[in-house]
């Protein structure tokens, strides 16, 4: 739904009549007129949509979609995604506020170990590995579970001094280090420990959206290139059963690790979604932002039919995959 709301807003500040603002799918169970716009309940509580005025027509009102410059469609397009990204950083931060986070600072270095051998001791930050930014304990454990050779480019900060050395490190074995966490800013003081600050929070809820958009583009490029089978992939429905099983393994630690881990999981939904959106597949946001590229670049639109046909197609191909990957979640579950 924030998906729809930032199209919402987008249109409304670009001065699009919004003839309907609906939340679900499928028959009206709701409906109130505002002004121009109707606000509805559907009875499908998944997801909704956001009609413009003209937005599926060749006609052009005054105040509809198809009136605006293509620079304003773009924006209204674009701003749904957008509204994913933020949602993501909103709830990561919430979550680093109440549970705190682990840092890319190294508290301990274990004696012969890879890293110690480098010349890599307490205190140094890491921040970058193999030329990659690292801003998160998270970043370090997806980097190395990535490498392909034993040999491994380290950049580190030390007394505001940057370094670099490479650590050897072989198959099986680890980096021979720990790293330091910051406890939750809403929670009690911890011996040894510092609290997480109100705009580090933020600052860090950032990085773990970043963080997530990151392995979310991994992963499609593990599908794409066929180097994951359909049985590692889920949807809704596959979904709701990983929900239930860290619900009920997390619930029995605490409250608070429960809240943890669900606030996770739509944090990691949210960019999920905001990066299935941008891809440039005809149906999605991204499909839609390439037809208004080329409109952009040749001053004029494609011919209508021909875009519908190539949308219908893609949402087509997607509402395909959708029932493959339902099919493959209820197997999984029998």
């Amino acid at each position: 739904m924030i998906h729809e709301w930032g199209h919402f807003i987008a249109a409304k500040k670009c001065g699009v009549i919004v003839e309907e603002f609906a939340i679900g799918m499928g028959p009206k169970l709701w409906g109130k007129q505002k002004g121009e716009t109707l606000y509805s309940i559907r009875i499908f509580p998944i997801g909704g949509y956001c009609k413009m005025a003209d937005e599926d027509t060749e006609t052009s009102s005054s105040k509809g979609f198809n009136s605006i410059s293509v620079w304003k469609r773009m924006i209204i397009i674009l701003a749904g995604v957008f509204m994913n990204f933020v949602l993501a950083i909103l709830i990561s931060t919430v979550m680093v506020m109440f549970t705190g986070y682990g840092e890319n600072i190294i508290s301990r270095v274990s004696e012969n170990s890879p890293a110690n051998i480098a010349g890599i001791t307490n205190g140094d930050k890491i921040v970058n590995i193999d030329n990659s930014g690292i801003h998160l304990f998270d970043d370090i454990n997806f980097k190395l579970s990535q490498r392909t050779s034993e040999n491994i480019l380290i950049g580190y900060e030390r007394n505001g001094e940057y370094f670099e050395t490479t650590v050897n490190v072989k198959k099986g074995e680890k980096l021979g280090v720990a790293f330091g966490a910051k406890t939750p800013l809403f929670g009690e003081n911890i011996e040894g420990f510092e609290k997480v600050g109100f705009f580090e929070a933020i600052k860090i809820g950032f990085w773990k959206c970043i963080y997530m958009v990151k392995i979310t583009f991994y992963g499609l490029s593990q599908l794409f290139t066929m180097q994951v089978s359909l049985d590692d992939v889920a949807g809704p429905i596959g979904l709701t059963t990983v929900v239930n099983e860290v619900y009920e393994e997390t619930i029995k630690e605490s409250v608070w690790d429960m809240i943890g881990s669900m606030a996770g999981i739509a944090a990691l939904l949210s960019a999920n979604l905001g990066v299935m959106n941008l891809l440039p597949i005809p149906a999605l946001d991204g499909g839609r932002f390439i037809f208004l590229l080329i409109e952009a670049i040749r001053r004029k639109p494609l011919p209508p039919e021909k875009e519908g046909m190539i949308h219908f197609a893609g949402f087509a191909v997607l509402m395909a995959f959708g029932i493959l990957i339902a099919f493959n979640d209820i197997f999984k579950l029998l």
